[in-house]
């Protein structure tokens, strides 16, 4: 039996599952795009090839600049949108947080 958690993620409250959580390599060759798809694909269990395109959620290169930027920062700074129905939670260290439909 699986225990259920609160989490709050930019002033949103899940009720689910702890998520999935992916730490991207920034400084290899993985590509941000690349590692986003691959979360969401261990999450849903589909292959790459069956999810939509990134771009069709999201703008990718303002989804680059604005975590290239998150990098420099100070602060624990992170960005939060929907793909292939989940919420994906994208931080400046990298990481990357898959959460369970709501």
């Amino acid at each position: 039996m699986s225990k259920t958690e609160t989490h709050t993620v930019d002033a949103v409250e899940y009720e689910s599952e702890t998520p999935l959580r992916v730490q991207a390599d920034w400084s290899g060759t993985e590509t941000l795009d690349s590692a986003i798809t691959c979360a969401i694909s261990r999450a849903t269990d589909a292959s790459v090839t069956e999810l939509a395109p990134l771009y069709e959620y999201m703008d990718p290169d303002a989804l680059h600049e604005f975590v290239a930027s998150m990098r420099d920062r100070e602060t624990e700074t992170s960005i939060t949108f929907q793909y292939e129905g989940h919420d994906v939670t994208v931080r400046g260290d990298g990481e990357i947080l898959v959460w369970p439909p709501r």
